[in-house]
């Protein structure tokens, strides 16, 4: 039972926060320079919600879940998002900053499946990977090319959006219910060492910046199940905009396999 409540919670930490981001990438699409940036764009969306609602379908399969309960089903406040894609950017160097930690962040805690004992998650794992690189090396490429000034906005936004990409991976934890049966086969707390030494140190590199350490987590209210601070939700705003509530797009949103059923008489009969 444990196991089972420790899977579901932590691949919703991972599929909330694809989720949060692939709306990320859909925003900024219109405000991209050039056409091939705004079909980059495209595509990492279509993957990241793709990556979603894979996981959520495997989820529900394998939890007894309801169908679309993980999307449709739950509020802001049930969201397992990073708390790093609750602010939105400020400018261009925020952006790619902010969303190239949370990719690499994103890889490198999913990698902790990788050859996972579980079939189903491994290939997820292998799958997801392939997309995932092309976004990371995409990513960094922006931020290898950002001007002076957009990079002096990143470094004005690393002391905060940092800490809180580093706080995400959460306390060391020497229970892990998911490791010991062979469904992560890596602890998480080495995947915080690989995204500090891998991705954090070539950024440190390029803008000239130390590392900001994140305030532990044990010394503040903490939802080891949602990896976020205890109480702490989306705001109101971005969970419009992943889930608007006006009538059109809640119609256009339904599942096909509801919205299947709908009886709509396109004939006008008072004619």
């Amino acid at each position: 039972m444990a196991k089972d409540k420790t899977l579901l919670s932590e691949l919703l930490c991972l599929a909330d926060s694809k989720w949060t981001l692939g709306h990320w990438y859909i925003k900024v699409m219109l405000n991209c320079r050039t056409l091939a940036d705004a079909t980059a764009f495209a595509g990492m969306s279509q993957d990241e919600l793709g990556h979603t609602r894979a996981l959520f379908k495997f989820l529900e399969d394998s939890q007894d879940l309801a169908e679309h309960q993980l999307e449709f089903g739950r509020n802001a406040n049930q969201i397992h998002n990073m708390q790093l894609l609750d602010q939105a950017p400020q400018n261009r160097g925020d952006f790619m900053l902010t969303a190239y930690l949370a990719e690499t962040a994103a890889w490198h805690f999913l990698a902790t499946f990788k050859n996972s004992s579980h079939a189903d998650i491994g290939g997820m794992v292998k799958h997801f990977g392939k997309e995932s690189r092309f976004h990371r090396l995409s990513l960094l490429g922006w931020v290898k090319n950002l001007d002076a000034e957009e990079k002096q906005q990143m470094v004005t936004v690393w002391p905060h959006r940092l800490p809180l990409a580093l706080q995400w991976f959460g306390a060391k934890n020497d229970n892990d219910p998911l490791l010991d049966a062979g469904i992560r086969t890596a602890r998480v707390e080495d995947a915080k060492a690989a995204f500090t030494d891998g991705p954090v140190q070539e950024l440190q590199g390029l803008l000239n910046q130390d590392s900001r350490p994140a305030e532990p987590v044990d010394k503040i209210p903490w939802d080891a199940l949602r990896r976020r601070p205890r109480g702490s939700a989306m705001p109101a705003s971005l969970w419009e905009a992943m889930l608007p509530t006006n009538k059109e797009a809640s119609l256009a949103r339904r599942p096909l396999s509801i919205s299947i059923e709908d009886n709509i008489d396109l004939f006008d009969k008072t004619g």
